[in-house]
């Protein structure tokens, strides 16, 4: 985020004395006159008709690709912490994808060099995917989703996990004796 500097602050305050918010957000918007409103509902039926169309005529590769890129930015808001769906983990995001590519478990399998139940264990959590894996997801994806961004998925869903497992915690608290004393 970039910071202004003394003297657009300066501008910005005058801005502020003189005019009041109302005024300053009409200046910055382009209302529609009353007389382009049909023009505008025209418009806007030719680009949902343009829009329509294009949908239709896309080729297996471009679907792909649109289904991927929605998965890339669902993990996106995920591993910032922007949005936390309640089913989005690791996963989660790695069934997605499979699906994407209108592939079996076995067929994928093959595509990344894991043995099929090696993949499943991935897919249940039963096994942490080693960093050569999240390369091939990389690679396998055409750099759409970053290795990275596996990884992090990865561990926002220990995180999740760790933060939302009550049992572990009262299970775990029997092990721990002489807790520090907080003076608050």
């Amino acid at each position: 985020m970039r910071v202004a500097t003394k003297k657009e602050l300066k501008v910005i305050k005058k801005l502020f004395e003189q005019y009041t918010l109302d005024e300053l957000a009409d200046a910055f918007v382009f209302p529609i006159h009353p007389d382009d409103v049909e023009q505008a509902e025209k418009d806007m039926q030719e680009f949902r008709t343009m829009r329509q169309r294009e949908i239709a005529n896309r080729t297996p590769e471009q679907w792909i690709e649109a289904k991927t890129l929605t998965i890339k930015y669902q993990m996106l808001a995920y591993i910032e912490g922007d949005r936390s769906e309640a089913h989005w983990n690791f996963q989660y995001f790695l069934n997605e994808y499979i699906r994407a590519q209108s592939k079996k478990n076995k067929e994928f399998a093959a595509d990344v060099d894991v043995k099929p139940y090696v993949l499943s264990q991935y897919l249940n959590g039963h096994r942490t995917p080693p960093k050569e894996f999240l390369i091939r997801l990389e690679l396998h994806s055409n750099g759409l989703i970053p290795a990275s961004w596996w990884l992090r998925s990865l561990q926002k869903s220990k995180e999740v996990e760790l933060m939302q497992d009550s049992a572990i915690r009262e299970q775990e608290s029997k092990h721990v004796k002489n807790k520090i004393e907080l003076a608050l």
